[in-house]
């Protein structure tokens, strides 16, 4: 219990989002100011028991100051102000105990004096050492007032000792300030070094295994379009063989992408309408179509809210998948993901809802350390808490976890506008009311939009399609998409995601914009190079229907369009 109490009094003021290095000065000076209000009160209890009226008033006074100073100019809020009247406080109690005769040992004075210059510099910094060399300036001086004769009066060779050993203190105390700073400062930069490196062998990786991948895809495919009947047993014979080599280099892509960190894709904000219960449905359908995802997923509403929301649908998807998987490797098996929304705060036109995630575990404090390590950046940075960390903060929140011995929770809140036009229409009605209105078509009839940038792609995808879909259009990138998606109805989409000018994440976002301003909805498939984990769930949270990654199987991407289709 004393523990946690006075962790929590070393912790005041500290909040999740402040960096490591200002968090452990915080700590520093509210451990000062525990200190010194030992040692005041100490010195009352003595003074008292001395008799001294003045000591105890001076004393007295000081403890109420060190408090204000605690909570009115707190250590988080003004560290620089705080240490330096602490420090200032701190020095008039050594002042007091030197000039006036307290009873007390003057050895206890003098090695007090001596530890000061290291406390000086350790709260405040270099600039902390001004105080103890004012302290010692007014020390020397007092020692020769005749006023404070009841005091301490060294003689010429003690006071040449002690305020020898005192300037040799403060220049070690300077020498140990620098030498940490160095430190820190060699740190700093060795860790943003290494995580330069991650990020350029991440991206080396990505680029590699996009060109391989795409390069493998275009051999799927066209093996598979001269894999006929009409080929001589010889002819058939080589082209096994280059199926074979083919299947061995996808094999060794797949290997080398595996010893990389998935990334995040760009989350450009997407501030549009939408209806909070259909992002959650999409959520949970991006988690159940993952092929190793078999978890179950409930969801409990509270927040009442009969309303659009204005807001990232793209990025609060993200944050539900990630979240999810992330929480399923600490749950008991069989026991389901609950996700609680409730309503923190609400105006006419603003909301501030909470989601938290809870699960049945044994592993909650690991999950709780875990958590806790990615507020501080000391966490393991690949996973998919890792991930939704780093979008909260992006959208200036944060992740939380708590564990009762029980259920583990993990939860953060996010703000929105409310759409005051729009109001949500019931799911289930609104769901039969969008089957009824849509019919199935069957692909030959369907007009289809190829978006890929590079040409021999382009001619791989449509030889492949071109007797199964009888209308294909092809954009060169996603703003050349964009223009032809506003001047032509299309039944599908084939979007592919790495593309110069407007990449397929930006361009399915804005397609999704001008949808939601009304009823329709034109899938969309996902054809990418990257096969990174993660790349999925990055895919489907910014609103594509569907995902393939090269190297393409024809027959599969067909089976995929048609599925769309019905």
């Amino acid at each position: 219990m004393f523990h946690e109490f006075l962790q929590r009094i070393i912790s005041y003021g500290i909040e999740e989002k402040m960096e490591q290095a200002l968090v452990n000065r915080i700590r520093r000076i509210n451990l000062y100011h525990m200190i010194l209000l030992v040692l005041l009160f100490i010195s009352i209890l003595w003074s008292s028991i001395t008799q001294m009226t003045i000591m105890i008033v001076t004393c007295s006074i000081m403890l109420l100051a060190t408090v204000a100073v605690y909570f009115q100019l707190p250590a988080s809020k003004k560290p620089e102000l705080n240490s330096m009247l602490v420090l200032t406080i701190t020095a008039l109690l050594l002042l007091s105990g030197y000039l006036f005769n307290v009873g007390v040992s003057g050895t206890l004075i003098m090695a007090l004096y001596l530890l000061f210059p290291l406390a000086a510099v350790s709260v405040h910094g270099k600039r902390g050492i001004i105080v103890p060399v004012v302290l010692g300036v007014a020390t020397l001086a007092g020692n020769y007032l005749p006023v404070f004769k009841e005091g301490f009066h060294l003689d010429i060779f003690n006071i040449l000792l002690f305020f020898s050993t005192y300037a040799l203190v403060i220049i070690i105390s300077l020498f140990v300030e620098r030498s940490n700073r160095e430190l820190l400062t060699s740190l700093t930069d060795s860790k943003s070094q290494y995580e330069n490196q991650i990020v350029r062998k991440d991206e080396f990786i990505s680029k590699l295994s996009h060109k391989l991948r795409t390069s493998l895809s275009n051999i799927t495919l066209i093996n598979n379009l001269v894999h006929d009947s009409r080929l001589t047993s010889e002819q058939q014979e080589l082209m096994e063989t280059l199926k074979a080599s083919t299947n061995n280099l996808i094999e060794d892509v797949n290997n080398i992408v595996e010893i990389a960190s998935p990334g995040i894709i760009d989350y450009k904000k997407s501030i549009i309408s939408f209806d909070l219960t259909r992002v959650l449905e999409e959520a949970v359908s991006i988690l159940q179509s993952g092929p190793s995802f078999h978890e179950e997923v409930t969801i409990q509403r509270s927040d009442h809210i009969s309303h659009y929301l204005i807001g990232d649908p793209s990025l609060l998807r993200s944050l539900v998948v990630n979240i999810i998987k992330g929480l399923s490797i600490y749950k008991h098996t069989g026991h389901p993901v609950e996700l609680l929304i409730d309503n923190l705060r609400e105006t006419p036109s603003q909301v501030r809802l909470e989601l938290r995630f809870t699960v049945e575990s044994d592993l909650g404090e690991d999950l709780v350390v875990y958590v806790d390590s990615l507020k501080r950046n000391t966490g393991y940075q690949v996973s998919n808490l890792a991930n939704a960390h780093r979008l909260l903060e992006d959208s200036e929140s944060g992740l939380t976890a708590v564990f009762d011995g029980r259920v583990a929770s993990v939860f953060f809140f996010q703000n929105f506008t409310k759409d005051s036009t729009r109001s949500v229409i019931e799911p289930a009605r609104e769901v039969q009311e969008k089957r009824s209105d849509k019919a199935s078509m069957a692909l030959k009839d369907a007009k289809i939009l190829l978006v890929e940038d590079n040409e021999i792609n382009q001619k791989i995808v449509l030889l492949s399609l071109s007797k199964k879909v009888s209308q294909i259009d092809v954009a060169a990138n996603g703003k050349e998409a964009l223009e032809m998606f506003g001047i032509k109805r299309y039944d599908l989409i084939l979007m592919d995601i790495m593309m110069p000018v407007m990449d397929g994440i930006v361009a399915t976002k804005k397609i999704r914009e001008i949808e939601s301003t009304s009823d329709r909805h034109v899938p969309i498939i996902a054809i990418t190079a990257n096969a990174l984990e993660g790349d999925r769930d990055n895919c489907m949270a910014a609103g594509v229907d569907d995902y393939i990654a090269k190297p393409i199987q024809a027959d599969a991407l067909v089976r995929m369009m048609k599925n769309l289709l019905a």
